[in-house]
């Protein structure tokens, strides 16, 4: 199995590579001060173990370039956007739509970086 990795990483690379990450790492730290302060931990387990992922992929396979992480940090803005549709706060819900949108501005502004026009 091959690894491509990005060369020279351009600035706009390293601007979405730290949004992401730096959202990733901000929703884990925000979901596991939740378990302890909030009467029902179980979801926000699940919550921060999906963040803790996140932050992985995007720290190490995502800044060397391999494509596959580029597809999987979707789930992260996607899952951060769900929850708050299917909510009923909406206090909450624009902290969870502002996330994914600084996510998902973070992928677009990688998208060249990972796949190149000829």
């Amino acid at each position: 199995m091959s690894v491509s990795t990005i060369p020279a990483q351009k600035i706009r690379f390293k601007i979405g590579w730290i949004s992401l990450l730096g959202s990733a790492a901000l929703m884990a730290l925000t979901h596991i001060a939740l378990i302890f302060f909030l009467d029902e931990p179980t979801l926000f387990v699940g919550f921060a173990f999906f963040n803790l992922y996140a932050f992985l992929v995007i720290w190490i396979p995502f800044r060397r370039g391999e494509k596959w992480a580029w597809g999987a940090t979707w789930l992260l803005p996607i899952g951060l956007a769900l929850p708050a549709f299917i909510g009923n706060d909406p206090g909450i819900a624009i902290f969870y739509y502002v996330a994914a949108a600084v996510c998902a501005l973070g992928l677009l502004l990688t998208i060249r970086d990972f796949f190149p026009t000829k």
